[in-house]
């Protein structure tokens, strides 16, 4: 199932065996993209994902000695956008068992996460004042620990839809 990892950053790497595995790990791309648009142009594409938002999904194949890392929603939201949250999909493709050893980087319970004064300084260096106004607002201040209930909360719901991001 596609999900987006809530805290800040996820690291994964094959610890013991390492799965080389084509095409196991996949992320999303909304359409709209120049790297969604080339991937469809160069016909590496995946089939259209079903839903609201339409796109692709690409493969992160691993390269050597890399490790992969997830952006989460509340690093997106430290960033006002710079980096965004990914989606992303692991389908097991190998006879081998698949182990992963995820590593979680998250804030702490109740700290509260808004865009930082870094990240606001990057934009508005490149964007005019209402476009970095419009871009706050997309990224409202949350406690981190609110913000994980109701996302976890979202997973034992009767009709199993996740929540909006906020």
């Amino acid at each position: 199932m596609p999900l987006r990892d809530y805290g800040c950053l996820t690291f994964e790497q094959m610890f013991l065996y390492a799965d080389h595995t084509p095409s196991a790990l996949q992320v999303f791309l909304n359409e709209g993209t120049e790297v969604a648009q080339n991937a469809i142009d160069a016909s590496i594409a995946l089939p259209i994902e079903q839903g609201d938002t339409e796109g692709v999904w690409i493969n992160a194949d691993p390269l050597p000695g890399a490790i992969v890392c997830n952006i989460g929603e509340m690093w997106e939201t430290w960033t006002a956008g710079l980096y965004k949250s990914t989606l992303h999909r692991v389908i097991h493709r190998s006879s081998n068992y698949r182990v992963s050893v995820p590593f979680f980087f998250e804030p702490n319970f109740d700290a509260l996460v808004e865009p930082t004064d870094a990240a606001l300084h990057i934009l508005r260096a490149s964007k005019n004042a209402k476009e970095v106004e419009l871009l706050k607002a997309q990224y409202p201040s949350v406690v981190y620990g609110e913000f994980l209930k109701s996302k976890v909360g979202g997973n034992f719901t009767s009709d199993s839809q996740p929540k909006e991001r906020y």
